[in-house]
């Protein structure tokens, strides 16, 4: 298959599948809505500002849910071994620093979003005895949002597994690699048994039911698709036809597998799909495993796993699209602008096509020029502000003034920082 040169990409007649947006001033996202909140849309919005006001509105420090779980005899044992690595640049190092002093890169609030919403909500004081809640959060809600977060970590800690598979390159500093990989697996399935062992505790089949199935998800997410020779994920082939069936995640029965194979090579459904078996699952169902917990009824945790979701959604889009301009030589290529230019433009899959066929590394810095001469930013930009747009609409159903502020502040902050990367 060809490969396009830098910037002689041609304008192709096949589209995608939202229109090319009208650019709007970010103001107007939220014109409409939250009539009680500040309608300031300060891009510089200091992100660790608004984690710190939202914790302080929950009443408990989120950011060191990781550290209580974490220092205990059986992963502190783990901490003497973790100096072999210094030399070794192993994945598990920079993950470890991310999770002790929090970072906007790598989703590390999901328990507050979930104390959030579940503070957004509220609930009936005559169906809980005092001692059963504190700001605004029953101490059920907290557990809950303790579990989620950590059952995330474990996860992302599972993945930093190091590829050993060339011993001859790795060198020497193969045993290291390989002690750090038993860590890897050792701390994360510890954080999974205990999250379990916590999930029980809260004495809720439905919940249990719930919280499990997000995990099934993020499985399945890493499993989707097409891999490298590194077992990095491809993107799929786009597909021929250009009427294709949307993915409805929103409407979906999601104790069920979510998705299907069938919205792979479609460019926005490949992407959302991946997202929401990665991340928005397990955030949406935190949510409303909290509604559940609270007895809200069932359209409020609809509400709520949809607003989860959209968080999830908005989020990955930050992340993609901060990836792709601060990383030219590294991002990732299930990223939406590299799907989303696929999708517009499936000659630039001879870039992967070829690579995966031979067996050899993509050239990513070619790939990215030629990415970035398509309209995929434009989509992009629309699509944020759809994201943006619906987690006001659906955080407007939740009554609790201060806590709906907060959750549409962090989504107007990423927002921001979103658009800055885009608009360079």
């Amino acid at each position: 298959m060809r490969r396009w040169a830098l910037g002689t990409c041609p304008v192709g007649k096949r589209g995608l599948p939202i229109r090319k947006p009208h650019r709007k001033k970010s103001s107007s996202s939220s014109s409409k809505h939250g009539r009680k909140c500040s309608r300031s849309q300060d891009p510089e919005l200091d992100w660790r500002e608004v984690v710190s006001e939202a914790e302080q509105m929950v009443g408990f420090p989120t950011s060191f849910l990781n550290l209580r779980w974490l220092f205990n005899d059986e992963i502190a044992n783990t901490a003497v071994h973790l100096r072999k690595l210094v030399a070794t640049n192993h994945p598990l190092l920079k993950s470890a620093k991310n999770l002790l002093i929090g970072s906007k890169s790598n989703l590390q609030s999901v328990g507050l979003i979930v104390l959030l919403v579940s503070k957004a909500a509220g609930f009936n004081s005559r169906d809980f005895p005092r001692e059963q809640y504190d700001t605004g959060v029953l101490h059920s809600q907290r557990a809950l949002a303790e579990i989620v977060e950590m059952k995330r970590t474990g996860h992302m800690i599972h993945k930093t597994m190091a590829n050993l598979q060339d011993k001859e390159k790795i060198g020497d500093k193969f045993k290291d690699l390989l002690c750090g990989n038993k860590i890897v697996l050792l701390t994360g399935d510890y954080l999974l048994a205990k999250c379990l062992q916590h999930l029980g505790g809260l004495r809720n089949n439905e919940v249990t039911e719930l919280i499990s199935t997000g995990l099934r998800d993020l499985v399945e997410g890493d499993f989707l698709g097409d891999r490298s020779a590194d077992n990095g994920p491809l993107p799929s082939r786009p597909r021929a036809e250009n009427i294709v069936k949307p993915y409805d995640w929103e409407n979906e029965f999601n104790l069920d597998k979510l998705g299907g194979n069938e919205f792979l090579g479609q460019g926005k459904d490949e992407w959302v799909l991946r997202t929401i078996l990665q991340s928005g699952s397990l955030l949406g169902k935190g949510c409303q495993g909290a509604m559940k917990l609270a007895y809200r009824g069932e359209q409020t945790e609809r509400d709520a796993y949809v607003l989860g979701g959209h968080l999830a959604l908005m989020w990955q889009l930050y992340l993609d699209v901060k990836d792709f301009f601060i990383h030219p030589h590294s991002f990732s290529l299930v990223g939406a602008p590299v799907i989303m230019a696929l999708w517009e433009y499936p000659q630039i899959y001879g870039h992967v096509f070829e690579a995966k066929m031979e067996k050899k590394p993509i050239e990513l810095k070619q790939l990215h020029y030629v990415v970035r001469s398509t309209r995929c930013m434009d989509y992009l930009s629309g699509l944020m502000d759809e994201e943006l747009a619906a987690i006001l609409k659906y955080s407007d159903r939740f009554p609790v003034d201060d806590a709906r502020c907060a959750l549409q502040k962090m989504a107007r902050s990423i927002h921001g920082e979103t658009m800055q990367y885009i608009e360079k």
